[in-house]
């Protein structure tokens, strides 16, 4: 049967989450209701998004952000989500797809599509549950591999480690407009953003002080929290109630004095009390860190970059 490339819409989102949790849903179970919220381009953004239709059916689709931001790399386009259903590859639909947003990004001055992350990403990179198919198609394209990132899980029920607090030193809730200007000064850009929505979504972000001085910040999620931040995107994976934890950072000057590990370990008391079985720590490179508060690793991705100029 013939198939047809068409512009998205929002109301594919059902379908389209279908065409990814036929491939993905075991490990990342992705709901219409959390693709439509995380696919809210900024105004004037030209970011675009295509379908491909075989009759009634959606049998693949590909969403592509062409950010301007200044914290994002100039010219350099995100590919949120791309997918085609196993019964009808190799008839070159992923690849027309690919073609019309490489098009796109280029009419735009981008030279450049990264597969993972970006703004309103789902995952930080290609799971590395895609199959061996994924990897080949994206290299004959001419992308090529980057960094790999994980999703970090911390099992609640286990023994709380002892939590070494510095004199002098705690932790607590921050108020919002004080933890904003702590991080216009130390993390200016994208935690900004992030932390403004987490308080919007009714997070706790807890401030790290030391002397009374805000040194630190650590953005806890509750289970059920939404819209959910992306470490509660697949919480649906887990038995029992999941709670997130990130991002989170000490201040520059106050680094490698032992107080991130410290405050890794009181933000996950904090979030035990919530009642949560499960806190997930997302999109991190620091499995060893984060291991020392007992986190293991529960998800793996890669990102990928395609040359477009």
């Amino acid at each position: 049967m013939s198939w047809a490339i068409e512009p998205y819409r929002d109301e594919d989102a059902t379908a389209i989450a279908k065409l990814w949790n036929e491939e993905f849903g075991n490990h990342l179970p992705l709901s219409p209701e959390l693709l439509l919220q995380r696919w809210r381009p900024a105004p004037r953004e030209p970011a675009a998004g295509w379908v491909a239709r075989q009759g009634e059916r959606v049998v693949g689709a590909l969403l592509v952000r062409l950010p301007s931001l200044a914290w994002f790399p100039q010219g350099v386009g995100f590919v949120t989500f791309f997918v085609v259903a196993r019964s009808v590859r190799g008839q070159g639909i992923g690849r027309t797809l690919l073609a019309q947003a490489t098009a796109h990004a280029r009419a735009h001055g981008y030279h450049a599509l990264v597969f993972g992350g970006g703004p309103g990403h789902l995952v930080p990179g290609i799971p590395t549950t895609a199959p061996l198919a994924t990897w080949q198609f994206l290299g004959r394209a001419g992308a090529f591999p980057r960094e790999v990132f994980h999703d970090l899980l911390v099992d609640l029920t286990l023994p709380s480690l002892v939590i070494n607090w510095p004199e002098g030193v705690t932790l607590e809730p921050a108020p919002r407009d004080e933890m904003l200007s702590f991080l216009a000064r130390e993390f200016p850009g994208e935690w900004e953003i992030d932390v403004t929505e987490a308080y919007e979504a009714g997070a706790t972000v807890l401030g790290l002080r030391r002397n009374h001085e805000l040194i630190g910040f650590a953005a806890t999620h509750h289970p059920g929290q939404w819209p959910p931040p992306p470490s509660l995107f697949w919480a649906q994976a887990l038995p029992g109630a999941v709670a997130g934890l990130g991002p989170l950072g000490i201040a520059a000057a106050h680094r490698k004095q032992g107080f991130g590990l410290a405050m890794v370990r009181g933000a996950l008391e904090q979030l035990r009390r919530t009642g949560a079985r499960w806190v997930v720590i997302d999109w991190t490179e620091l499995a060893t860190f984060y291991g020392r508060a007992g986190a293991h690793v529960w998800r793996t991705y890669q990102m990928a970059t395609l040359p477009i100029a």
